[in-house]
C-alpha cells in the first residue's frame, strides 16, 4: 500500500469519525459517551505499557520527560492551545468543548502512535502501526465529535500535516537515529499516553502538551547518555 494512502487513511477516519458523530449525535446518549471514554482511556493506558516497554534507557527518558515538561511549561503549550480551542467552540461549552478538542489534539497529531507509524513508514514501510491508529481514531473522533461538536474534525488538519511531514523528513533523520533513540522516543509517548487516560478518565487535568518537547529532546538526550 502507498504511503500516502495509508496517511490519507488516517486524516480522512478523524474527519468521516467526526461528521458522523455530529450526524448521529442524538444516538449516542451521554452515557455511551462516558463509558467508551473510559474504554478508550483503558486502551490509552495499554498502548502507553507497550510503548513504555520499548525503552532503552529509562533514565534518558525521565530526564527528556521533565525536561521537556519544564520547557512546555514555560512555553505554556498546553494553555495556549485550550485557550484556541476555547476561541474555536466560542458558541458551545468552552469548559467541556475545549477540553475535549485538546485531548483529540494531543491523540491524533502529537500521540507517539502516530508520530512512530510516519516514520517507520517511511524507514521501512511498514504500515500495522498507523492501519490499528486509523481504526482506533475513527472511533474516538466519532464519540468526541458527538459530545464536542464538527471542530473535532478540524483536527485532521493538524494531524496530516504532521503526519506528511514526519513522512518526508523520515528520510533524512533515517541515518542519524538509533534503534536506543526510537525505543527511548516511545517511553516517553507511554509516559503522555498515562496522562492522557487520566485526562480522558477526568481524574485529573494534567497539562499533556506541555510535555511534548520531550518527543524532540529525547533524541539528543539520548545520544548524550549513550555517549557518556
Amino acid at each position: 500500500m502507498s504511503g500516502w494512502i495509508i496517511l490519507g487513511c488516517n486524516v480522512g477516519a478523524v474527519a468521516v469519525g467526526a461528521l458522523l458523530g455530529c450526524l448521529f449525535k442524538k444516538r449516542v446518549s451521554q452515557g455511551m459517551q462516558e463509558k467508551f471514554m473510559d474504554f478508550f482511556a483503558v486502551i490509552s493506558l495499554g498502548l502507553g505499557i507497550r510503548m513504555l516497554d520499548k525503552t532503552a534507557n529509562f533514565t534518558a527518558v525521565v530526564f527528556a520527560f521533565l525536561l521537556g515538561g519544564l520547557v512546555g511549561h514555560w512555553l505554556r503549550i498546553d494553555s495556549r492551545v485550550k485557550s484556541l480551542a476555547g476561541l474555536v467552540n466560542k458558541s458551545e461549552d468552552n469548559s467541556g468543548a475545549a477540553g475535549t478538542l485538546l485531548v483529540a489534539f494531543t491523540l491524533f497529531c502529537t500521540s507517539t502512535s502516530g508520530i512512530q507509524g510516519a516514520l517507520e513508514l517511511g524507514f521501512s514501510g511498514e504500515t500495522s502501526l498507523l492501519t490499528t491508529k486509523a481504526i482506533m481514531d475513527f472511533l474516538t473522533a466519532l464519540f468526541f465529535a458527538a459530545g464536542a461538536g464538527w471542530t473535532i474534525a478540524l483536527v485532521a488538519i493538524p494531524q496530516g500535516i504532521i503526519l506528511a511531514g514526519l513522512y518526508l523528513l523520515s528520510g533524512l533523520i533515517s541515518p542519524h537515529v538509533t534503534e536506543e533513540m526510537l525505543g527511548n522516543f516511545s517511553g516517553c509517548g507511554g509516559l503522555m499516553q498515562f496522562l492522557n487516560s487520566l485526562r480522558m478518565t477526568k481524574l485529573k487535568d494534567p497539562p499533556v502538551l506541555d510535555l511534548s518537547p520531550c518527543l524532540i529532546l529525547v533524541f539528543p538526550i539520548t545520544w548524550l547518555f549513550s555517549a557518556i
